[in-house]
């Protein structure tokens, strides 16, 4: 045993103890110097990306905070938090904590905007992981609105500004006197804009200002606030509404509710909510904060709703060309098929979460804001992630087994749509390309993606009837993408060898004699026990449908390698079908 090593981590220990008994005393100077040791002994034994090593960088990125050392403490925390999103996971809280003090140092410097995107991310993780209600969620979303209230462009800080501010709204409410009409969202977010310049917190919540206004109890809104009562409750009912609120003060408040329930409560109600309109002029309650990707049919950008404060990806397609040449029938059925997605829910397939038309464009509402497309990932995999990659073959499978059981085709199968977000592979656009023959009746597009000639089947490029065997082929093909990364090779290296085999054509589907080929050839490269998911696919590329395997059948054949191999190509979410176990009870 190295006795010598053994003795430097327990000083080190030591150490990190006196440190933190130090900061306990407010002595920050010292500590300081007792935690710079730490993490010099902790990168010399540990390294610097161990977990203890980051804890111990933590606490330095605290003291010198406390200090009011502000630049310095940003470069201490920027690589604590990078190291722990590495070691620990985005998720971790620890890796959370981290990127709140360096979202408060951000602030501190007066960098809002930085800030504002550091703890915007946090405070969404922290909602997913831990709750909005917890009290760690609480602090961010606090410090969040404090940053947004001192960075906002408000009004003159005197008497004028204000009562100017005080006019205009009680000239939106007195016009409204005696009056049953609904609010528009063009009212509700005048409201919000006018209360950011007074009361920044209650501009998160107009709808509930608007309604404890009417109803005379604006004197409760910061107690519904502090208990996490927020616009995205409504509709709610007086056993749904906190308990802060007396009995007649709930009835009011349930009566009144009616006049806020704008169009925009139904974006994020999924199958609950409806397809909204907006006519010329009308705003949904959305705001861009980043272009995730464009393309000829339309474009992907991340948002932030502006009632709940979640973050969503939002695909807008221009009507021109979604509905040009359209029948209002064809139209219909193209929003009817967006209620039937709503309705769909699977561990890898995206949530269609609500949709909208307005004079411009179809605009669908996802989640989650994945972090990057499957060509992406497959550009970026090692050694330390190959595991993770075998297992999206079975999750994908099932998750095409789950549209097909709904009578859901997907139609538009590729790495571009197939998402990854933090290790979960998802299935994007799905069902969202009905077919409808243009015009001149020459042709069949997809609504919202054109077909996609290296990853379309046969009989979709020769425009013959199709079926659900078609979306085997296309995820076949991305089979054969994920089989050569795994054995260690790229997809140029895949479009080289089609190349120069066969008819010389780059894509499977215009080059069948060249697939035997190099099917052999990855057999006899790379980990051995990936082969059989080479035979998966050989059959799914089959040139003739009749002959390609249905997802059901796939899944069931990977599921059962699965209970025989010693690696595994699919994830434990997928492993076996969701049972009803009430009889055990």
């Amino acid at each position: 045993m190295d006795w010598k090593r053994l003795r430097l981590k327990t000083n080190t220990i030591q150490r990190h103890e006196r440190g933190c008994k130090l900061f306990g005393q407010k002595k920050y100077n010292e500590a300081e110097e007792v935690f710079q040791q730490v993490v010099r002994e902790q990168e010399q034994t540990l390294g610097q990306d161990h977990k203890d090593t980051l804890n111990g960088k933590y606490w330095l990125g605290l003291v010198i905070y406390r200090q009011s050392k502000y630049s310095k403490a940003e470069e201490v925390l920027q690589q604590v938090a990078s190291g722990q999103e590495t070691t620990l996971g985005k998720d971790d809280r620890d890796t959370l904590d981290s990127k709140y003090l360096l979202g408060l140092v951000l602030y501190k410097q007066e960098k809002h905007s930085e800030a504002e995107e550091v703890l915007q991310h946090v405070a969404g993780r922290q909602e997913t992981t831990i709750g909005r209600d917890h009290k760690d969620t609480r602090a961010t979303i606090r410090l969040l609105e404090k940053l947004r209230l001192n960075s906002s462009p408000l009004l003159p800080a005197n008497n004028t500004g204000r009562q100017a501010v005080n006019n205009r709204l009680s000239s939106l409410f007195s016009a409204r006197h005696g009056s049953q009409g609904l609010y528009t969202d063009a009212e509700i977010t005048e409201i919000s804009v006018l209360l950011n310049h007074s009361t920044q917190r209650w501009s998160k919540v107009p709808r509930t200002y608007i309604i404890l206004r009417t109803i005379g109890h604006l004197n409760l809104l910061d107690e519904l606030i502090d208990v996490g009562f927020s616009d995205y409750w409504f509709p709610v009912t007086e056993r749904g509404l906190p308990g802060c609120l007396l009995p007649t003060v709930r009835s009011s408040f349930v009566r009144a509710q009616s006049l806020v329930l704008t169009k925009s409560m139904d974006l994020e109600k999924g199958e609950k909510g409806k397809h909204c309109h907006y006519k010329q002029g009308e705003s949904p309650p959305f705001e861009s904060k980043a272009v995730l990707g464009a393309g000829g049919f339309g474009q992907v950008d991340r948002v932030l709703n502006l009632i709940s404060f979640k973050e969503y990806a939002r695909k807008q397609v221009p009507q021109s060309s979604a509905f040009q040449r359209r029948r209002k029938e064809d139209i219909q059925m193209f929003i009817n098929e967006i209620k039937i997605l709503k309705g769909l829910h699977h561990d890898h397939i995206v949530d269609l979460v609500g949709s909208y038309t307005d004079s411009r464009y179809i605009a669908l509402i996802m989640s989650p804001v994945a972090e990057m497309d499957l060509g992406t990932y497959l550009a970026r995999v090692t050694d330390s992630n190959r595991p993770e990659l075998r297992t999206f073959f079975g999750c994908l499978v099932t998750a095409l087994e789950y549209l097909h059981e709904h009578k859901v085709r997907h139609k538009d199968i590729k790495p571009a749509n197939i998402l990854v977000d933090h290790g979960k592979v998802l299935f994007a656009d799905f069902g969202l390309s009905l077919d409808f023959t243009d015009a001149d009746g020459s042709t069949t597009v997809s609504m919202v993606n054109g077909m996609t000639p290296r990853y379309c089947a046969p009989e979709v490029a020769q425009y013959e009837p199709r079926n659900i065997m078609s979306d085997i082929w296309s995820l076949g093909v991305v089979f054969m993408e994920m089989i050569v990364v795994l054995k260690g090779r790229t997809v140029q290296d895949m479009d080289g060898f089609f190349r120069e085999a066969g008819s010389q054509q780059a894509f499977i589907r215009t080059n069948p004699d060249a697939l035997p080929e190099y099917i052999a050839e990855l057999e006899g490269i790379g980990n051995p026990l990936d082969n059989c998911a080479l035979g998966w696919t050989r059959q799914m590329l089959s040139p003739e449908q009749r002959l390609r395997p249905t997802a059901t059948s796939l899944a069931a054949s990977i599921i059962a390698g699965q209970e025989t191999g010693s690696i595994s190509f699919c994830g434990i979410c997928c492993r076996s079908p969701d049972e009803d176990f009430s009889d055990f009870e």
